[in-house]
């Protein structure tokens, strides 16, 4: 027994020939938790340090979720590397802990790589772009980093070996569990995400290609022209045109026409907005007549990415309410 013990405890000079003990990858629930934790932080930090200026922040328009990326980059760049132990607070609070396959903390410089790999898609695909101002090129452009966002949120969800990200595969980096030691399994990503990931960027960019056709025809084209016309109006920052079908019990169905406008006008005129919606509608749209009513929705606010606030109102009236209410709109042929 005394020598069986005395091996146990010394391990001797071959065990340097014996494999580390290697952590395992971060629970995927515990992933999920810590998004959620750390979506919280940033977001009450950002409602404290926007909400105070609603109306500078309502004017930046799309922009918004750009000013977001750079507003939460400290504490994910910063927290994720090894100044931070690799931990936000939301890792810190389940456990978990940004490393190399060495299993040490990365340095800021990848850490700053991730987040950027990782926020940026995802600022771009919360962007709302003015349709008639954006190119097309540009637009198409925008939707393909975006899809970077979906990608990673796949192989967080799929990629069961590693749970590695874009944002993890770039910085070479993994979330491993915080309450081991040692480096990470020496796995790889399984080659079928990439074919699955590739045929959906193929297959999005090949019907970014025939959108013209889409929109170049009967009622799309028709709304296409409404919005070019909506986002004309002074600080009407995008706007939107849809068709409702409003169905209720023991009553006959009601076509409504919907136009959502953003807006960063003073809150005292958007009575004023309203009506010039409406109008604009009623001068170039001849299908505005076959409705039961017009409704126009205004939004004044912003969206950072990481918080958002808004002040919606709704006026709805029917095509000949509408006339009556207006300065001698004129009757589109």
């Amino acid at each position: 027994m005394g020598v069986l013990s005395s091996s146990l405890s010394d391990p001797g000079p071959n065990s340097l020939l014996m494999p580390p003990w290697t952590r395992t990858v971060g629970a995927l629930w515990r992933r999920i938790a810590a998004v959620m934790v750390d979506g919280l932080v940033v977001g009450l930090a950002g409602s404290l340090i926007a909400f105070p200026f609603f109306d500078f922040f309502s004017k930046i328009g799309a922009w918004g979720p750009v000013f977001g990326l750079f507003l939460a980059l400290p504490y994910f760049a910063v927290l994720n590397s090894r100044w931070g132990n690799g931990q936000t607070l939301g890792k810190r609070l389940l456990h978990l802990q940004v490393v190399t396959r060495q299993g040490q903390p990365i340095s800021f410089g990848k850490s700053f790589v991730r987040y950027l790999v990782l926020a940026v898609p995802y600022s771009l695909s919360e962007m709302s772009l003015p349709a008639s101002r954006t190119p097309e090129g540009l637009s198409w452009l925008i939707s393909m980093i975006a899809m970077g966002f979906g990608a990673t949120v796949y192989l967080v969800l799929f990629n069961r070996r590693t749970r590695q990200g874009l944002h993890d595969l770039a910085a070479g980096s993994f979330v491993a569990d915080a309450d081991e030691c040692g480096p990470m399994p020496a796995s790889s990503t399984w080659w079928i995400h990439y074919l699955i990931l590739g045929s959906l960027f193929f297959a999005v960019a090949t019907l970014g290609i025939f959108e013209n056709l889409i929109y170049g025809s009967g009622q799309i084209s028709q709304m296409s022209d409404d919005v070019e016309r909506l986002e004309s109006i002074p600080d009407v920052q995008s706007a939107n045109v849809e068709d409702l079908i409003w169905k209720s019990a023991g009553a006959p169905a009601k076509k409504i026409l919907v136009v959502s406008v953003t807006w960063s006008g003073e809150a005292a005129h958007q009575d004023s907005v309203a009506d010039e919606a409406a109008k604009v509608l009623l001068e170039s749209d001849a299908t505005v007549k076959d409705h039961d009513s017009l409704r126009v929705i205004v939004v004044r606010g912003y969206n950072l990415g990481i918080t958002r606030a808004q002040v919606t109102r709704t006026f709805q009236r029917t095509p000949a309410e509408w006339r009556a209410r207006l300065p001698n709109p004129s009757v589109p042929s």
